[in-house]
């Protein structure tokens, strides 16, 4: 695993010291003695020291090239007590919602919110998914944000957090495609309107 977080030039740089060992003692162990059948005979000091530069290259190459590039060191990453953290990115708002043009969507039979939900400033009263009107409290449950970022990400993300005896999936995954992002803003207005 750790092979596969190298760069191709690490790994080209261990591979190339590696292959110029392995040469070197091919060499010397099957090409030389050979040639020279009593090798390394009295030049033994000049063929230890070549050894111990081969030892010292490779494990330069691995120490050196296999080093992680300063920007991805710990040092970096660990905030200064003189420098501020960067602040988080910038997310455009929601379009503002119009109550009035959310409770036409709620109503509409492309939303199914009618159907499936109990909501008395709507007139509604089914019981298929959680009732509306405990909007509130089960956004307090859920600690997933103000009521509106609750509601609004239990449209466009219905199983991110589901309302206890409730089951995942009952709510269509699909109103992102079905309701425009204004819709969604007027039905979240409407939704979340003080009663």
């Amino acid at each position: 695993m750790l092979i596969l977080a190298l760069t191709d030039a690490q790994k080209a740089g261990i591979a190339g010291m590696g292959a110029a060992f392995i040469i070197f003692a091919l060499v010397s162990s099957f090409v030389l003695p050979r040639k020279w059948p009593n090798f390394p005979g009295r030049y033994v000091w000049a063929y230890v020291g070549v050894v111990v530069l081969f030892f010292l290259g490779m494990m330069s190459v691995v120490v050196f090239a296999a080093k992680e590039p300063p920007e991805a060191s710990a040092e970096s990453s660990t905030p200064s007590a003189t420098s501020p953290s960067p602040p988080p990115p910038a997310t455009p708002p929601p379009p503002a919602g119009n109550a009035a043009a959310g409770k036409a969507v709620f109503l509409a039979p492309a939303s199914q919110c009618a159907g499936c939900h109990t909501f008395k400033p709507a007139g509604t009263n089914a019981k298929v998914g959680p009732d509306l009107d405990n909007l509130a409290a089960d956004a307090q449950k859920a600690n997933r944000g103000s009521l509106a970022q609750y509601v609004h990400e239990s449209i466009v993300d219905p199983n991110a957090y589901v309302v206890p005896k409730y089951s995942a999936g009952l709510m269509p995954q699909n109103f992102k495609q079905v309701l425009k992002p204004q819709q969604i803003a007027d039905l979240v207005a409407f939704l979340t309107q003080p009663s």
